[in-house]
């Protein structure tokens, strides 16, 4: 019954993104364990076939008290995915990366740095950002708002970038989104192999020395010149 409501639209999601954001200490100890709960069940079963109940026997609470804090169960899936998105695509948690395109340090160690940024901030949240990917595929109103407002502000920026390398004479003359997906299909590549192909493997990885042979890869390319 708490799942039925009218979906909401893109501007009215993204409206309750923002309102219902909490930092982590704000929480309270149960809100806490319910995310904890609902992000390892949607993850596992996937949003619709975890149910409020399973959720709450997870979290070690009543299932009255989840909707005491959540309307539905779909309000969980926001709580869940608003500090991940925020923290990918909030002008001022994308200052780092800001700076980092804007520095003056040689093309190869700037890209190797912002990779080593990117994949942390992966890393840290890998759970939130499956369950975002999973969850894509079947909530067209959360698929738009990532698109418009993560991957949107993430693809103005690197165009950009792009173009100003492409002007300097440091990258090609390539049409600057050609360029771009190249650079974000190499960590996207690498992300998917490390986590979710072979992730017993991606354990043992070491990301410095990949990071260091894809910008290498992607630079100079694979076949020998010698």
């Amino acid at each position: 019954m708490h799942d039925m409501q009218k979906e909401l639209s893109t501007d009215e999601l993204m409206g309750r993104f923002l309102n219902q954001l909490k930092d982590e200490d704000q929480l309270t100890e149960k809100q806490k364990r319910i995310m904890e709960a609902a992000v390892k069940l949607f993850s596992e079963k996937g949003f619709h076939a975890a149910s409020t109940s399973e959720i709450a026997k997870e979290a070690g609470v009543a299932e009255g008290t989840i909707f005491r804090h959540f309307k539905t169960k779909k309000d969980i899936l926001i709580s869940l995915v608003a500090p991940i998105m925020l923290r990918f695509a909030s002008p001022l948690l994308l200052k780092d990366v800001r700076k980092l395109m804007g520095s003056d340090l040689p093309l190869d160690d700037l890209l190797k740095q912002l990779y080593q940024n990117r994949l942390q901030i992966i890393e840290k949240n890998w759970s939130q950002i499956r369950l975002i990917i999973q969850e894509m595929q079947f909530h067209e109103e959360l698929r738009g708002a990532v698109v418009e407002n993560l991957f949107g502000v993430g693809r103005k920026l690197a165009e950009a970038f792009v173009s100003s390398k492409i002007q300097s004479g440091e990258i090609r003359n390539f049409p600057p989104l050609t360029v771009t997906r190249a650079l974000v299909s190499m960590m996207v590549g690498y992300v998917f192999f490390k986590f979710v192909i072979f992730p017993d493997e991606g354990m043992n990885l070491d990301d410095e020395q990949e990071i260091e042979i894809m910008v290498d890869i992607i630079l100079n390319g694979i076949r020998n010149k010698e």
